[in-house]
């Protein structure tokens, strides 16, 4: 790295800096970063200590405590996961940088947690949990008790105080590329599937689920806990149909993605390496239905 490298969350109150060279940069299968994530795996960047400032927004920053090996920060306002700077290296969400971070994927880890959603298909070194001798094993996610609650499949938060049920059975899973995904899921893009709005079920925490709209576009919003900020099922009411993150999920769909949209706007760092259909933005308008709801 050259030049300094900027980062933000989705609505652009949480911002920072790296100022120096990336020590690692992985993809993560655990189940806890699936669940805070809304994603089917997160992409981390380590950064020294001295070589990340803030540039602004800390003070709206919540910091929840999933296990005692470390906290996982969002913003407030908008959901999107931000950088850890509670050790001594900083484990920053590359979906929030805005630059090329001169750094590219290294490995894939735990991934004896992965979801049956997501097929790994590139040559990248895999690993169970952390690689030997980097860290000690990482708490899965526990998912939300969801007794008494019918549907095709069910979702919760990572606190488990927002609860979903989905009464019917989506198969059409969409990878998007755009810059809103990456910064609100803190990846490389959003793995998402479309319900209809009757079809989509709040069992409980309705209340505690904020919602952040991007004012200049037409429908695009999230959805997250605020208590622990996992991203949640967003309505976009335009279509009437919520926008469903597939990390959120308790109960895995029988289906895997099937196509990226947005890939124009793909991420500096990321190579798509599967032979899914690639669309530069949305599919036509024509086709939308048949690829998307």
């Amino acid at each position: 790295m050259t030049t300094a490298t900027t980062g933000s969350c989705l609505c652009g109150t949480v911002r920072f800096e790296i100022t120096g060279p990336c020590k690692f940069m992985a993809h993560c299968h655990c189940s806890m970063c699936r669940k805070h994530q809304g994603a089917l795996y997160s992409t981390m960047i380590g950064v020294e200590r001295a070589n990340f400032r803030w540039l602004s927004g800390q003070p709206d920053i919540v910091h929840y405590r999933a296990s005692p090996a470390f906290a996982r920060p969002f913003c407030s306002r908008c959901g999107s996961t931000v950088p850890d700077d509670s050790n001594d290296m900083v484990g920053v969400p590359a979906g929030c940088l805005q630059d090329d971070p001169g750094i590219r994927p290294q490995a894939h880890i735990f991934v004896g947690s992965k979801s049956p959603m997501w097929d790994i298909d590139d040559d990248l070194v895999k690993f169970d949990e952390y690689p030997p001798g980097f860290g000690t094993a990482v708490e899965r996610a526990t998912p939300a008790t969801t007794d008494g609650i019918a549907g095709s499949c069910t979702g919760s938060c990572l606190c488990g105080d927002v609860a979903f049920a989905v009464r019917e059975a989506p198969t059409k899973i969409t990878n998007c590329h755009c810059t809103r995904c990456q910064r609100s899921r803190g990846g490389a893009h959003a793995t998402n599937v479309f319900v209809r709005q009757e079809n989509l079920e709040w069992m409980r925490g309705a209340d505690l689920v904020r919602t952040y709209k991007v004012p200049e576009a037409q429908l695009f919003a999230t959805s997250f806990c605020m208590q622990c900020g996992s991203l949640l099922p967003s309505l976009f009411e335009g279509v009437k149909r919520y926008n469903v993150p597939l990390g959120s999920l308790d109960t895995p769909l029988d289906a895997k993605p099937r196509l990226h949209i947005h890939v124009k706007s793909r991420a500096a760092w990321h190579t798509i390496t599967d032979t899914l259909p690639q669309f530069d933005e949305m599919p036509p308008r024509e086709q939308i239905k048949e690829w998307m709801f």
